[in-house]
C-alpha cells in the first residue's frame, strides 16, 4: 500500500513541476524582453534583431520580406520605429511608431531600393497577372505597389 501511495504522489507532482517550469520559463522570457525594452528606451538605439516583435507577430519570423531584410541587418524598427508603447500595449490598441498607407509604401521602399532593373519585365508581369490574385491574396493591376507582389507583410485580421 505504501508503494502505491508513493507512486500516486509522484504522479500528482509531475503536473506541478511542469506548470512551475513553464511559469519560470515565461517569467524569464518576459524579464529578458523587459530588460531589452528598457535598454532601448534608455539608449534610444535600434534593436539588433526582431525578437521583441516576433513575440506577438510570430508569422513574420519566416516571412520572405522580413527574413531578407534581417539578413541585411534591417529590423522591423528600421521601418516602423522602435515602437516601445506598441510593445507595452497588451490590448493591441497602440500602433507602431510608423505605419505606411498604401500610397506611401512605394516611396518608403524606394528610400533603400532602386526601381526595378527590368521595367519591361515588370510590365509584362502586371499584364500577365492583371485582375488575378497573388498567393498573398492581393490583386494585381496597373496601380499595384511593391507589397502586392513582394511578401505578405500585413497583420492578419482577427
Amino acid at each position: 500500500m505504501a508503494l502505491q501511495s508513493r507512486e500516486t504522489n509522484k504522479r500528482r507532482r509531475y503536473p506541478v513541476i511542469i506548470v512551475a517550469s513553464i511559469t519560470l520559463f515565461t517569467a524569464a522570457s518576459c524579464f529578458e524582453s523587459t530588460k531589452t525594452m528598457v535598454s532601448l528606451e534608455q539608449s534610444g538605439g535600434m534593436p539588433k534583431d526582431n525578437g521583441l516583435c516576433i513575440l506577438c507577430h510570430m508569422d513574420f519570423d519566416e516571412e520572405a520580406i522580413t527574413a531578407e531584410h534581417i539578413s541585411e541587418g534591417f529590423t522591423c524598427a528600421h521601418c516602423h520605429g522602435v515602437s516601445i508603447a506598441h510593445m507595452h500595449d497588451e490590448t493591441m490598441m497602440t500602433s507602431p511608431d510608423v505605419l505606411y498607407g498604401r500610397r506611401e509604401v512605394e516611396g518608403m521602399c524606394n528610400q533603400c531600393h532602386q526601381g526595378h532593373k527590368k521595367p519591361d519585365a515588370v510590365e509584362a508581369f502586371r499584364k500577365e497577372w492583371h485582375g488575378r490574385k497573388r498567393e498573398n491574396g492581393r490583386g494585381i493591376n496597373e496601380n499595384s505597389i511593391c507589397t502586392d507582389c513582394h511578401g505578405l507583410h500585413t497583420v492578419a485580421r482577427r
